[in-house]
């Protein structure tokens, strides 16, 4: 990446409070700045030109050794960055005051670095930072060493120090595992949302019944603690387990709400954690708990401890994601569209940095809306950004029901001209793949009778057919998972009844009650 382009991106990463922090320290000193006029200059424009900037100092002195300035820009926010950083994060914090022990104790002064000494350690504890604390207590062995040499009294002797360390290794051994039985879950799950084959369950369950996850009496520190009831939920969720995937993610949030400071070094966890919980509750028809947890995932947004971009990141589609599924999940799609405006402008914020999974589902969840508000233009514009794709392995469970949606999407647009075509590549994609499914084929078959059939009579009786052979496919769970991104009932319901695809969701949804 040019230097240019490496200082450009990080001002437009700079949050507006990383921005004010910039603006305040450089105040403070004297006399005129070239590199905050640079830095003004680049922080309006969208986009980084060389010749721009050149063209717009071209009566300034420093233009002539611009790389200089540019460096001392970059310099500069670099060093408001970590001052910001060490301001806000304990782990900042914590890895300056182990400087500051290095500094008291090159000057001989024993005592003083005993005292930040054992206040940095205690605050590494608490945080559960591990290696922080290897660091400290490598330090103390140095130190105890002086203190005796001049006469300290100390109960801490070097084997205490040896014994401690080789917990603090185990504490991290096993958190260093879960950790790696959690990687495999999210990779798993870029590719899908639920289980779709056996090989599928027996994958998750291997990891599900690792002996070290199963037994709790030997996990030996909150963050394995809660990193292992992640393991957990994410099986659980993958597996379709509604009840043991709530149960592991409410007792995250129990237990890092007891214990605030590990929201601070895990807050990733927490966001995840109540973005599952809402599931749990749509699922559980529990829509006014699914409603204010919604509310509270996106006040994280506005909390200190979340201001950072990363975080916000992950915030931004947990959020909005569950918003327009929940308001989709009861028939409320008018209501889901109200929410659109906001998922643009989060998209024009965040787009570029939020990982492709999540991408593919804010554009289904998108389709969605404008599908069942009858917006069939709208739907095809945000389907389109699904199919066209080439994520080769990601998520292909919502890009080969989009591919049937998006037949659907034609249909209902009256696209007669096109809709062969697009049939045929719809064919030949299921024909190609390997684990196929059953209502894949099923669908194919009695769309192609739909799409045929003229007579509004014969339509109808066509769609009881599809839907009463659905309903045998669907019995199998594998099969059914596809009932989590389109409602094939409900469309069904909608052409046989003759009614909004939204009403047949809420008719359902009472039948069901």
């Amino acid at each position: 990446m040019k230097p240019s382009n490496l200082l450009f991106d990080i001002i437009k990463s700079l949050s507006p409070e990383e921005i004010k922090y910039f603006q305040r320290s450089s105040s403070l000193q004297q006399g005129e700045k070239n590199y905050i006029k640079l830095f003004n200059y680049i922080s309006t424009v969208d986009e980084y030109d060389e010749n721009a900037v050149k063209q717009k100092f071209k009566n300034e002195t420093f233009i002539k050794h611009l790389p200089s300035e540019k460096n001392q820009l970059l310099h500069h926010i670099l060093k408001s960055l970590r001052h910001f950083r060490i301001e806000n994060s304990v782990a900042a914090e914590i890895y300056k005051q182990i400087k500051d022990i290095h500094l008291l104790f090159n000057k001989s002064l024993y005592k003083q670095s005993r005292k930040v000494l054992n206040y940095t350690k205690e605050q590494a504890y608490k945080y559960e930072l591990f290696y922080y604390v290897l660091e400290i207590i490598d330090l103390e062995k140095v130190l105890i060493d002086m203190e005796a040499h001049f006469g300290e009294i100390t109960n801490i002797t070097i084997e205490n120090l040896i014994d401690e360390e080789i917990e603090i290794f185990k504490k991290i051994e096993l958190l260093t595992h879960f950790e790696k039985l959690l990687s495999q879950l999210n990779k798993l799950s870029t590719r899908l949302l639920f289980v779709r084959t056996k090989a599928d369950v027996e994958e998750i369950e291997k990891i599900l019944f690792d002996k070290l996850l199963e037994d709790h009496s030997l996990i030996n520190s909150e963050k394995a603690m809660i990193t292992a009831l992640h393991v957990k939920g994410l099986s659980y969720r993958l597996l379709n387990k509604t009840e043991e995937m709530f149960d592991s993610f409410q007792s995250i949030v129990y237990i890092m709400e007891n214990n605030p400071s590990l929201i601070s070094e895990m807050p990733k966890d927490y966001v995840v954690a109540y973005s599952y919980i809402i599931r749990y509750y749509a699922i559980k028809r529990l829509y006014t708990d699914a409603f204010k947890t919604i509310d509270k995932l996106k006040s994280l947004s506005l909390n200190p401890e979340f201001k950072s971009a990363d975080l916000q990141v992950t915030i931004f589609p947990k959020a909005f994601i569950n918003e327009i599924l929940l308001y989709e999940y009861i028939g409320q799609h008018d209501k889901a569209k109200n929410v659109i405006p906001a998922v643009i402008k989060g998209l024009e914020k965040y787009e570029a940095k939020i990982n492709e999974e999540e991408l593919l589902r804010i554009y289904h969840v998108i389709t969605m809306v404008y599908f069942g508000i009858g917006e069939y233009s709208k739907a095809l514009h945000w389907i389109n950004k699904i199919i066209n794709s080439n994520y080769a392995e990601l998520r292909q469970d919502i890009i080969r029901i989009c591919k049937l949606i998006n037949l659907i999407i034609h249909f209902e647009l009256g696209n007669d001209d096109l809709l062969p075509y697009i049939y045929k590549s719809t064919q030949r994609f299921v024909a190609s793949l390997d684990n196929k499914y059953r209502f894949e084929v099923l669908f194919l078959d009695y769309f192609k009778k739909i799409s045929l059939s003229k007579r509004e009579g014969k339509q109808v009786n066509t769609y009881i057919n599809f839907k009463e052979e659905m309903q045998i496919v669907f019995k199998d769970p594998y099969e059914k998972n596809a009932l989590e991104y389109f409602n094939f009932y409900a469309w069904l319901d909608s052409k046989i009844h003759n009614i909004s695809f939204s009403e047949a969701i809420k008719i359902r949804k009472q039948n069901m009650a």
